[in-house]
C-alpha cells in the first residue's frame, strides 16, 4: 500500500509501518499502521490506564492483548471495518495473518500516552474472541480520555464474544 502516510509522521520499524499523528481532535492522536504479509507488532501496554480503539481498514487482523498482571490472554479475530476496543490495562499486539496481504489499521488514541514496550510475559494459550458492534456510548470517542466513567463497559465481556471451538 504505497504512500499509505500522506500525512502524519512516517516511523518504519521492521515488519510494519505506523503513520504518527494523521489526525488529531479533542485531545485524542489518529494514527495508521501498516503491516506486512504475516508479520506483527512489536505489542505494548500504556503506562496509564488509557485504551485505544481500532479499525481494520483493509485486510484481517488478530489483536493479542494480555491482562497486566498476564492472568488472562486472548485472541481477536477481525474482518474488514471492524472496530476493536483495547480495554484499560491490557496490552496490545497485531498480527496480520494473510501469507499474501498487506494490513493496513487505523487508531485513535489519548495523545499523552506512552507506551511500555516491555508486554507479554508468561503468554499462555489465548481465549479466542470476536468484536461485539461497538456500544453507542463508546461512539463519540469520550472514553479513551476518561476510560473512568465507561470502566463498566470496557470490559472484555461487554465488548467481545467468545469464539466456540470447533
Amino acid at each position: 500500500m504505497e504512500n499509505f502516510c500522506q500525512r502524519g509522521k512516517l516511523e518504519i520499524k521492521n515488519d510494519y509501518e505506523v503513520c504518527r499523528g494523521v489526525d488529531a481532535k479533542n485531545g485524542l492522536r489518529y494514527d495508521l499502521t501498516l503491516l506486512r504479509p504475516s508479520s506483527q507488532t512489536a505489542g505494548h501496554y500504556h503506562f496509564g490506564i488509557e485504551p485505544e480503539l481500532y479499525e481494520v481498514q483493509s485486510g484481517r487482523a488478530q489483536f493479542l492483548i494480555q491482562s497486566r498482571d498476564a492472568q488472562k490472554t486472548y485472541l481477536i479475530e477481525t474482518e474488514e471495518k471492524e472496530r476493536v476496543v483495547i480495554p484499560p490495562d491490557f496490552s496490545m499486539r497485531t498480527i496480520n495473518p494473510s501469507k499474501e496481504k498487506e494490513l493496513l489499521i487505523s487508531n485513535w488514541v489519548s495523545d499523552k500516552i506512552k507506551n511500555d514496550y516491555n508486554a507479554f510475559k508468561n503468554l499462555q494459550e489465548p481465549i479466542k474472541l470476536r468484536p461485539k458492534k461497538l456500544p453507542q456510548e463508546l461512539e463519540n470517542l469520550e472514553f479513551l480520555n476518561n476510560p473512568e466513567k465507561y470502566a463498566n463497559i470496557l470490559t472484555i465481556e461487554n465488548l467481545y464474544e467468545r469464539i466456540q471451538p470447533r
